[in-house]
């Protein structure tokens, strides 16, 4: 898990309901739509069954340290989707204690490695990886007007680009991965092919030979300007779940509204998402 840094999140809070229009202005969908069909479940279901799950988001000391207004941040984006949440008084143990003890449904922690939402009572767990993935590629699924019989490029074939992978094959779509190890991509294959016999995943060998032959894009690298200005055409259309945004200023500015990115808010809502309604883990939402 890329490890954030306060300004990459301080804005998030305030910005909640501007961000989600702008969501819904590029891709049809609003956070929440993305994050419920990150998992193919209806938004009516998720705002039926919100209110039932009380959440607590405890801070975590361990490692390199808490992110400041991490855990604040996190409960913002749960309350802006309707959800019960609160952020625990004390950190670590106790704050899991604290949330156990005062009969919480579910809790939402992060460290240096793993960042998760476990539900207390049916003992799922949903890492933030899987669900960032899976929120990116239903972005792309909805900016593409279903992605269904289209190439798609995934780049970065660590947890993130692969759970996009598996969501992308899932819906039909024609992956091909890129990355500079190739055993990671061959991982990836393989894990997809098992998940989605029929998805045809392919191995791109060269970054502009891929970018050149794909207009649907899942950067999910944690690299900066992967995607140069150079490599770039207004008919593209990106999901950048990377951080740093994988997208160089100049790509950006000619994707426009044709490319989505975020630090924390996709992942979040679609970690949400998999908490209130439990989506069964079947082959074609893993």
């Amino acid at each position: 898990m890329t490890r954030l840094q306060p300004d990459d999140i301080r804005h998030i809070p305030s910005c909640l309901a501007d961000y989600s229009r702008d969501l819904e202005k590029k891709t049809g969908r609003s956070l929440l739509g993305i994050a419920c069909h990150a998992w193919g479940m209806a938004e009516d279901r998720f705002k039926e069954r919100r209110h039932l799950k009380r959440i607590c988001v405890v801070p975590v000391t361990a490692g390199l340290g808490m992110i400041s207004r991490f855990s604040d941040t996190v409960a913002a984006i749960l309350t802006f989707l309707g959800c019960r949440a609160i952020v625990a008084h004390q950190a670590d143990v106790a704050g899991l204690a604290e949330a156990v003890e005062a009969g919480f449904d579910a809790v939402m922690m992060a460290d240096d490695d793993r960042f998760v939402a476990i539900d207390l009572l049916t003992r799922q767990v949903t890492d933030n990886s899987d669900a960032t993935g899976r929120g990116f590629a239903a972005a792309l699924d909805v900016m593409a007007g279903r992605i269904r019989d289209r190439e798609v490029l995934v780049m970065g074939c660590g947890p993130v680009g692969g759970a996009g992978a598996g969501l992308l094959a899932c819906l039909g779509a024609r992956v091909a991965l890129l990355d500079r190890d190739r055993h990671a991509a061959e991982r990836v294959k393989n894990a997809v092919s098992q998940q989605c016999p029929t998805s045809g995943i392919t191995i791109e060998q060269d970054l502009d030979t891929a970018l050149s032959r794909h207009r649907f894009i899942l950067e999910a690298t944690p690299a900066p300007d992967t995607i140069p200005r150079a490599r770039v055409s207004p008919d593209m259309r990106v999901a950048a779940p990377g951080v740093p945004l994988g997208v160089s200023p100049g790509a950006a500015a000619v994707l426009g509204p044709h490319l989505v990115h975020d630090t924390l808010e996709i992942g979040v809502a679609a970690m949400a998402a998999s908490l209130v309604c439990e989506p069964a883990r079947t082959e074609t939402n893993k």
